[in-house]
C-alpha cells in the first residue's frame, strides 16, 4: 500500500506529520492492512520529535500482526522504556509474553488497568506467583477511593493518617464486585481527607500487615510566597553552625554502606581547621535487617545521628522530616548510593558562600545528568573509592575556584543554603518519591534570587537509581508532568544548556589533568557532520582491541573524544595560535597513539602538517572520490589504504603511482526475503542527504509506476512522500536495512549511486543485498558485477542514469 493521492501543499504536510503519520499507521491496523500499518509507525518512529510509548506499541502491533513476533516484543520494551506506565504496552506485553516480562506487566497493569477482566487475568498471574494482596486507588483533594482484593484476611483496613490521628475504614468483601472470584475476594473504598496544609499518608493493611503506603500531598494552599527581593540575601553569611548531611536509606546494603564509610572518612580527614558536619541519617522503614542494625550501632557510637520512620515516607518525606530537625545551618541532601571524597563539605561550601546570592551547589559526578563526567547526560563507570579519590584530587586542583551557574541542581548531593532554605522551605509534596523534587527546589529558589552553580572542583561517584531502579522511568515521567506545569519553560532552558554547554571549559581541563588510559591508540580523523564511516572503522577497532580516539573536524577546531566513553571528551584543539599548535602536540603525544588513521577526505592542514613533524604513522584511507591537497602532497610511496575492492579499483584507476593496500572491513549481510504474490517495489538507500540524491530520486518517482522506498533520509522527505508512489522511511543504521525494507517487499536496490562514499556502513551493506543492486561503478568495469546487479558506468549523466535502473528493473 502507498500513501494516497496528495492535491495541495496542506494535504502533503499532513501526511509528512508525525500526527498524521500516527494516525494512519492506527487506521491501517484498523483495515488489517498491517504492512501499511508497519510502513507509518515504522517512518513514525525515525523522525522527530522522540516517539512516545504509543508510537511503539503501534509498530510492535503490526510487526506482532505480521509474524514478526521478535521483532514486536522488542518494540513493546522499547515503549515501556519510554513510558512504564503505558497501559497499551503492558497490556500487550502481559497478552505476549511467556516469561518473567508476562508478571512484571501485570503487576503495572494493577492500579493502571479499568477493565475487569484485564485485572482480573493480572490478579490470577500474580496469585500463582505468590502475591496476596492488590489494591488502586485515586487521590483527589477531599477524598481517596479506590478498591482492594485480597486471598485469605480477616481484617482489610484503608486509613488515611493527619495531623491529630487517623481516619479508618474496615472493609468487608463484596461478593459482587468484579474483580471477586472464587479464590480472591474484593472490595471498593471511599475515605474523606480533611483539609490540611500538611502531608497525609494513605495506608492498605491486610490482618494488621501494611502493603501499601503513599504520602499524599497537603490539599490545603500555603499562604502566597513573599516577594522575591525580601528574601534574597545581599551580604555575606558568616555560619557558625556545621552543615548537616541527610541522608535518606530504604535499600542496597552494599551502596549505602560504602556511603556511610565513605561519609565518616571525610569527616575524620577534614584538616581545613573549620567545623566539621553533621550526618543524619533516616531509616525510612528499610526492609534490610542488615541496614537497619547497622545504621542503630552507628548511632550508638554517636557516629550519626539517627532519624527511624514507622512507614515509608519516600524520599520526599524522608528529607523533609530530616528537615523539621534541622533548623539551623546549611544541608547537603545526599543519596545513600554516593561515595564521596574528603572535605567536599567544607569544599561545597566555600562555593556556596563565595557570593551570597548562591542557594544551591552540585558536584560533578560519573552519574549526573549535565553534572556527569567525562560523558554529560550519561552514566559514566563507578569509579572504585580510590579512582573517586584520585578524580577529586585532580578536580580541586583544576577546577580551583570555578563556579559555573546552572538551570539546576540534581539531588544526589546537593548543598543547599540556610537562607535559600529559609526562603523556600522544604520539598514538594506533589512529587512521588525520589525524582525532580530536587528541581522543584532550585527552580523556586531562583525564583527568590538565587543562584543554582555547579563545583566543578569536587566530584561525588554516584551508582544510582539503586532502591526503585523498575520504577524510575515511571516516577520521571509522573513528577514532570507537575514540573511541566510550575515550570513550562525548564525543559527548553535544559535542551539550550545542552547544546552551550557552559561546563566543557571545566570537564575540558578535568581531562587534561586526569590520568589517561595507558593502552596505545588508534587516532581517527573524521569529520563531525559525515562521522558514520570513522565510527563504522572505530568498531572495528574496537573489535579488535584497539582504542580509538576521534579526532573530529568542525570548522577548525578539532574535538578529541574516546570512542569508548572514557576520557578524553572535552578537549578541543585549537591552531589558530602558536600556544593552540603547542598543546595540541602535547595532547596528541599524550594519547599514545600507535597510528593516525585519516578517515575524512579534507582533514585539517595543520594538524596533517603536526602528525606529520610528530613522526606518527599515517594510514590514509580512500573513504570518497577525492583526496584533499594535505594528503596528496604525501610523498609517492605513502601507502593508501582502501576498505574495499571497489575502493581499490578505483584507487588504481585513479592514481596509479601510490601504493594501494586493500584491507577489507568487515561488512553486515543483508537478506531481503520475498512477499509471494505481494508487488514488488524499488529500494533506495543513500548515503547521506544530497541535493544530487534528491534530485535523482525525484527523476526516477516522475518516471516510474511502482512503488519506491528510500531507506534513510533526504533533504526534503515531505516533498518526496507527496508523491503516491514513494515512502521514506527515516533515519537507519546499516543492521535495521532488512527489518524495515521487508515489509515493502523490494525486488530491486539502488544505492551508492551519488558520489564515491567507500567504507560507508549503510553503502556497503546495501551493495551486498540478497535482491539485485544498481549502483554507479565507480570501478571502471574492473570490478566483475554479480548476476543481475546493474552497474551503471559512473559518467553517465542522469538521463543515462535513469534510462539504466528503469530497463534494468523492468518497471517501465
Amino acid at each position: 500500500m502507498v500513501l494516497g493521492s496528495v492535491t495541495d501543499n496542506q494535504d502533503r504536510a499532513a501526511y509528512s506529520s508525525y500526527v498524521m503519520l500516527e494516525r494512519m499507521a492506527a487506521q491501517a491496523l484498523t483495515a488489517k492492512d498491517y504492512f501499511a500499518a508497519f510502513k507509518y509507525a515504522d517512518r513514525r518512529c525515525r523522525v522527530d520529535p522522540s516517539s512516545a510509548a504509543h508510537c511503539f506499541v503501534l509498530r510492535a502491533e503490526a510487526n506482532w500482526r505480521l509474524e514478526r513476533k521478535e521483532a514486536a516484543m522488542a518494540d513493546l520494551a522499547e515503549a515501556l522504556l519510554v513510558d512504564p506506565s503505558d497501559l497499551a504496552a503492558n497490556r500487550r506485553m502481559f497478552a505476549w509474553a511467556t516469561d518473567d516480562r508476562r508478571r512484571t506487566a501485570a503487576a503495572d497493569l494493577i492500579g493502571r488497568d479499568s477493565n475487569p477482566a484485564v485485572l482480573r487475568l493480572a490478579i490470577e498471574e500474580l496469585r500463582q506467583a505468590g502475591y496476596r494482596h492488590w489494591a488502586a486507588y485515586s487521590v483527589f483533594d477531599n477524598h481517596v477511593t479506590g478498591w482492594i482484593a485480597w486471598t485469605t484476611a480477616n481484617a482489610v483496613e484503608v486509613s488515611v493518617g493527619v495531623e491529630n490521628g487517623a481516619l479508618i475504614s474496615q472493609l468487608e468483601p463484596d461478593p459482587f464486585h468484579p474483580l471477586a472470584s472464587v479464590d480472591v475476594q474484593a472490595a471498593a473504598f471511599l475515605v474523606r481527607r480533611p483539609t490540611s496544609r500538611a502531608p497525609q499518608t494513605l495506608t492498605l493493611t491486610c490482618d494488621g500487615e501494611i502493603f501499601r503506603v503513599r504520602r499524599l500531598a497537603p490539599n490545603l494552599s500555603s499562604p502566597p510566597d513573599l516577594p522575591s527581593q525580601a528574601c534574597r540575601p545581599t551580604a555575606p553569611r558568616y555560619d557558625t553552625l556545621p552543615p548537616t548531611v541527610i541522608v535518606p536509606v530504604y535499600r542496597d546494603v552494599a551502596a549505602t554502606l560504602d556511603c556511610f564509610d565513605s561519609l565518616i572518612k571525610a569527616r575524620a580527614s577534614n584538616t581545613t581547621g573549620k567545623l566539621s558536619f553533621r550526618i543524619l541519617a533516616i531509616d525510612d522503614t528499610s526492609p534490610e535487617p542488615k541496614l537497619r542494625r547497622y545504621l542503630s550501632e552507628l548511632a550508638a557510637r554517636g557516629t550519626i545521628d539517627l532519624l527511624v520512620n514507622e512507614s515509608n515516607l519516600g524520599f520526599v518525606g524522608a528529607i523533609n522530616r530530616a528537615l523539621e530537625n534541622v533548623l539551623e545551618g546549611d544541608v547537603i541532601l545526599l543519596n545513600s548510593d554516593t561515595i564521596v571524597p574528603p572535605d567536599f563539605v567544607e569544599r561545597l561550601a566555600d562555593v556556596a558562600r563565595s557570593a551570597p546570592d548562591i542557594g544551591t551547589v552540585t558536584p560533578l559526578s560519573n552519574n549526573g545528568d549535565i553534572f556527569s563526567f567525562p560523558v554529560p547526560n550519561n552514566v559514566n563507570p563507578m569509579q572504585s573509592y580510590e579512582g573517586i579519590l584520585e578524580i577529586d584530587r585532580i578536580a580541586s586542583i583544576a577546577n580551583a575556584g570555578d563556579v559555573t551557574d546552572v538551570p539546576s541542581g540534581i539531588g544526589f548531593c546537593l548543598y543547599v543554603t540556610r537562607d535559600c532554605l529559609k526562603a523556600i522551605g522544604a520539598l514538594s509534596e506533589n512529587f512521588e518519591r525520589g525524582y525532580l523534587e530536587d528541581v522543584d527546589l532550585c527552580l523556586r529558589a531562583r525564583g527568590k534570587g538565587f543562584r543554582n552553580v555547579c563545583a566543578p572542583s569536587v566530584y561525588v561517584g554516584h551508582h544510582g537509581s539503586k532502591s526503585f531502579q523498575h520504577e524510575k522511568r515511571r516516577l520521571v515521567l509522573r513528577n514532570l508532568e507537575v514540573l511541566d506545569q510550575r515550570f513550562p519553560d525548564y525543559r527548553r532552558e535544559c535542551r539550550a544548556f545542552e547544546i552551550a554547554d557552559p561546563l566543557r571549559p571545566a570537564r575540558a581541563k578535568l581531562d587534561r589533568a586526569i590520568t589517561w588510559p595507558c593502552q596505545p591508540s588508534v587516532l581517527i580523523l573524521g569529520n563531525r557532520r559525515r562521522f558514520a564511516v570513522a565510527e563504522e572503522r572505530a568498531r572495528h577497532l574496537s573489535e579488535r582491541g584497539e582504542r580509538a580516539i576521534f579526532l573530529s573536524r568542525e570548522r577548525d577546531v578539532i574535538h578529541v573524544r574516546a570512542a569508548d566513553g572514557s576520557s578524553p571528551q572535552a578537549i578541543q584543539l585549537n591552531f589558530g595560535t602558536e600556544t593552540g599548535a603547542t598543546e595540541a602536540a602535547a595532547i596528541i603525544t599524550r594519547l599514545r597513539p600507535d597510528r593516525v588513521e585519516i578517515i575524512e577526505p579534507s582533514p585539517l592542514p595543520q594538524l596533517i602538517d603536526l602528525i606529520r613533524n610528530l613522526g606518527l604513522p599515517i594510514h590514509t584511507w580512500l573513504t570518497s572520490g577525492t583526496l584533499s591537497e594535505a594528503i596528496t602532497s604525501f610523498p609517492d610511496e605513502t601507502q593508501l589504504f582502501v576498505p574495499g575492492k571497489e575502493a581499490e579499483a578505483y584507487a588504481r584507476a585513479r592514481w596509479p603511482e601510490r601504493k594501494i593496500v586493500l584491507q577489507d572491513w568487515p561488512t553486515r549481510p543483508l537478506t531481503v526475503e520475498p512477499i509471494h504474490g505481494a508487488s514488488r517495489s524499488l529500494a533506495i538507500v543513500p548515503s547521506e542527504p544530497s541535493p544530487v540524491s534528491f534530485r535523482l530520486i525525484r527523476r526516477l518517482v516522475d518516471d516510474l509506476r511502482r512503488s519506491i522506498v528510500v531507506a534513510g533520509v533526504t533533504c526534503d522527505d515531505e516533498r518526496l512522500m507527496s508523491y503516491t508512489n514513494v515512502f521514506v522511511t527515516g533515519k537507519i543504521a546499516a543492521g535495521q536495512i532488512g527489518d524495515v525494507l521487508a515489509p515493502h517487499n523490494p525486488g530491486w536496490l539502488l544505492t551508492d549511486f551519488d558520489e564515491p562514499a567507500f567504507g560507508h556502513p549503510l553503502i556497503e551493506t546495501a551493495r551486498r543485498a540478497s535482491i539485485p543492486v544498481a549502483y554507479r561503478d565507480w570501478s571502471a568495469g574492473l570490478i566483475k558485477p554479480r548476476k543481475d546487479d546493474l552497474p551503471i558506468p559512473a559518467d553517465a549523466d542522469e538521463e543515462e542514469f535513469i534510462d539504466a535502473v528503469i530497463a534494468w528493473a523492468g518497471l517501465s
